[in-house]
C-alpha cells in the first residue's frame, strides 16, 4: 500500500505541476502516515513528527466526505493557517483534496508551490479528484484485506484453544496458547493470564507470554 500511495502522490505532483506534494492517511481523525514528495529525507527528518492536523490540513481532514477540492492562491495569507515548523521549505499556493471512497474519509492530498503559475486551475483540481478517488479505493481494499486477515487469526486462534481444551490438555497449557493468541492478536509486547489466589487476597500471574514473561510468571500483586 504504501508503495502505491508514494506513486500517486508523485503523480499528483507531476501532472499538477506542483513542486511539493503529501498524502495524508487519517484513521479516528487523525493523521497516522504521511507520505511526501519533492521533501528530502534530510528536511523530513529535520521537520520532525507527523503534523497534527491543525490549520490548512485541518480544514480538509474534519471536512467529512465534502469532495471539494480546496485551492488557495497564497496560504501564508490565509487566516486558517497554522504556521510552518522550523525547517519546513516555503509554500505558498495549495491544493488539497479529501480521499473518499464507498462515502469513508481516508486521507487527504496535499499540493504546493505551482511551478510556472502563480496558483493551481481548476484543471489541477480535476485531476487531483481522479488520483484521490485511486487512493481511496486502494487504501480501502488494503483495509479490507487487514480486517479479512485478522478474522482469519481471530478464528484459527479460536479453534486452537477449542481444540486445547476438548482435548484435555492441562489448564496451564491451555492458558498459555489463550496468552501467546491473544498477544498476536493485538501485536502486543506482551500478554498475561492473571488469577486471585484461594484466599482472594492477591492476583498472581499464572502464564506470561512475550516480553519479560520469565520474570513475570508466578510474580503476585495485592488484590486491590
Amino acid at each position: 500500500l504504501s508503495a502505491v500511495l508514494q506513486r500517486i502522490i508523485e503523480l499528483a505532483a507531476e501532472i499538477t505541476g506542483a513542486r511539493y506534494g503529501a498524502l495524508g492517511v487519517v484513521e479516528e481523525g487523525r493523521l497516522t502516515e504521511f507520505i511526501t514528495t519533492g521533501i528530502t529525507p534530510e528536511q523530513r527528518r529535520a521537520i520532525g513528527d507527523l503534523p497534527v492536523g491543525h490549520g490548512i490540513l485541518g480544514v480538509l481532514i474534519h471536512r467529512g466526505t465534502d469532495r471539494t477540492p480546496v485551492r488557495i492562491a497564497d496560504i501564508t495569507k490565509d487566516p486558517r493557517r497554522h504556521g510552518f515548523p522550523p525547517h519546513h521549505p516555503e509554500m505558498r499556493s495549495f491544493l488539497g483534496a479529501p480521499i473518499v471512497a464507498r462515502g469513508e474519509v481516508f486521507g487527504d492530498i496535499y499540493l504546493t508551490e505551482k511551478l510556472g503559475a502563480p496558483e493551481f486551475s481548476q484543471e489541477d483540481e480535476q485531476a487531483i479528484l481522479v488520483l484521490a478517488s485511486q487512493a481511496g479505493i486502494a487504501i480501502h481494499n488494503a483495509r479490507l484485506y487487514e480486517e479479512t486477515r485478522r478474522r482469519e487469526r481471530w478464528l484459527d486462534a479460536v479453534r486452537d484453544i477449542t481444540n486445547a481444551v476438548l482435548s484435555g490438555t492441562g489448564s496451564d497449557e491451555a492458558l498459555v496458547l489463550i496468552a501467546s493468541r491473544a498477544r498476536d492478536l493485538v501485536a502486543a509486547d506482551l500478554a498475561t493470564v492473571v488469577i486471585p489466589d484461594p484466599d482472594g487476597n492477591e492476583l498472581v500471574i499464572r502464564v506470561a507470554d512475550g516480553d519479560h514473561a520469565d520474570v513475570l510468571t508466578g510474580r503476585g500483586f495485592p488484590a486491590e
